[in-house]
């Protein structure tokens, strides 16, 4: 199923009711966000980071990750 909100517009926003289209839309909407969660990076908590990066503390990892200029 293509999401064409124009062509479903009258099922989507002016039917107050629940229906086959936004049953459909929203699980076609949660497959793409299943798989868009699945494609996102891990990211990192200071205590990742002081490991990673072997630091003595998680001041030394604040201070690194404070920088403007620390990604």
């Amino acid at each position: 199923m293509d999401l064409d909100f124009k062509s479903n517009k009258y099922d989507l926003f002016d039917d107050w009711h629940q229906n086959k289209t936004k049953q459909a839309f929203t699980q076609k909407l949660q497959q793409q966000a299943q798989i868009e969660k699945k494609q996102l990076p891990q990211l990192l908590s200071r205590e990742d980071l002081k490991i990673r990066w072997q630091m003595n503390s998680r001041q030394s990892v604040h201070q690194v990750a404070s920088k403007p200029d620390f990604p």
